[in-house]
């Protein structure tokens, strides 16, 4: 689910291709992508910097978000690990030149593969893992990062299956909070049966131990179906209850760079599912009025005109999409897990009670941007919860403060 500027194409989460692959059910580390390039010093290539602004950089977010005070406290996700479920490869090169054009330190990230598989299984960057690895990092520089290619395809129960294995394997590789930045619902049928019988149950397991799941809500709006577009609903994981759901919004930066405006994205899925009953924690003001589990939960950017800059196959690009909120909200939950740890040496826990609590508190309308308008084709946004933006997007500094009481 990522969107390049001014163009329209399917999810980048399209199933794949591939082969299902054989094998235990055992993830093994691919220790020749660790070798990323370590390069010192901070070169910021002018042309390079130029062509990139024409899209937001980790800078801008971080001043938009209200990221900047808990770097000054010494907070960047140190004890943490961020684990990415991926269908597309990435590039080193373009992630070195990422870090070093926006003064960021370099990463590696440790790469697992399914069983039987090597390198050359590896997809090409298609600039969905790219976009993820470069602003989780850019948001929470300390923290670990964990990349599972879901390489077992071949039909959608396949795809589903390799999803769920992922989860399996980050949970016992010690990830502590998980970005899902695609779909598992059948492009073609529009079902999410096969991905709710295959997902669910490991959601709940991977909650149960306190590790929390962003996904991306969708960007085709309210009618997420494309083969019948005007039929109403949401996407899987973002659907289920045990994942923290992440819409999508426009944002307007004033001219000296801080926090303008959003509004609700036209392409931000959301709306009830029909396959889940609404969760009693999930309650409070706005229109939460459905029985059904109703997405998302939360928003953040996403449109492509207020998209963010990306270097992909050694061209700088402009992106949007819901798939760009999923990892920065893990990365923001890291960095309130780390500031929680620190103060009562306690790991933080499960994102969706907390973040309802919050919501059912005097605190909302510090630790959320409110986005009461627009619309995402049948839904509008409006104060309080709604069915495009969830509580709205973060004041970060106000959101870990309140988490880390």
């Amino acid at each position: 689910m990522l969107r390049p500027h001014l163009r329209r194409p399917g999810s980048s989460a399209a199933i794949p291709t591939r082969p299902p692959l054989r094998g235990a059910r055992t993830w093994i580390a691919s220790l020749a992508l660790l070798l990323l390039p370590l390069v010192g010093g901070r070169a910021l290539a002018a042309g390079a910097a130029r062509h990139a602004f024409h899209g937001f950089g980790p800078s801008q977010l971080m001043r938009a978000y209200n990221f900047d005070p808990l770097y000054q406290r010494g907070l960047s996700g140190t004890g943490q690990t961020l684990a990415f479920i991926e269908v597309d490869g990435f590039d080193r090169g373009d992630l070195a030149t990422f870090n070093r054009t926006y003064g960021l330190p370099q990463i590696q990230p440790t790469v697992y593969l399914p069983p039987g598989a090597t390198l050359h299984d590896m997809p090409p960057a298609e600039g969905e893992t790219t976009m993820d690895l470069a602003y989780a990092h850019a948001l929470a520089p300390g923290a670990r990062l964990q990349v599972y290619e879901v390489l077992n395809a071949g039909d959608f129960s396949g795809y589903a299956t390799g999803l769920s294995d992922a989860l399996r394997a980050a949970a016992a590789q010690g990830a502590t909070v998980i970005s899902m930045s695609l779909r598992a619902t059948g492009n073609f049928f529009c079902s999410q049966l096969h991905a709710t019988l295959r997902m669910h149950a490991t959601l709940e397991q991977v909650t149960a131990k306190g590790i929390t799941v962003f996904a991306a809500s969708g960007d085709y709006g309210a009618s997420p179906c494309q083969t019948h577009p005007l039929k109403v609903g949401t996407v899987y994981p973002a659907a289920d209850p045990a994942v923290t759901a992440v819409g999508g919004t426009h944002l307007t930066l004033t001219r000296r760079g801080a926090y303008g405006s959003e509004s609700a994205w036209g392409g931000s899925g959301g709306g009830d599912t029909s396959d889940f009953a609404r969760p009693a924690w999930q309650q409070g003001p706005g229109a939460l009025s459905s029985s059904s589990r109703e997405v998302p939960d939360v928003a953040f950017d996403a449109d492509p005109a207020s998209g963010v800059a990306v270097r992909l196959q050694g061209k700088w690009q402009v992106i949007g999409g819901t798939s760009l909120g999923a990892p920065c909200w893990a990365a923001l939950w890291a960095l309130a897990a780390q500031a929680h740890h620190e103060r009562t040496g306690r790991p933080l826990g499960w994102a969706n009670p907390l973040l309802y609590g919050l919501a059912n508190s005097p605190q909302r309308t510090r630790v959320f941007h409110d986005v009461t308008t627009g619309d995402n084709g049948y839904y509008q946004a409006g104060p309080g919860w709604d069915a495009v933006t969830g509580w709205g997007s973060p004041n970060a500094d106000a959101l870990v403060q309140a988490l880390a009481s």
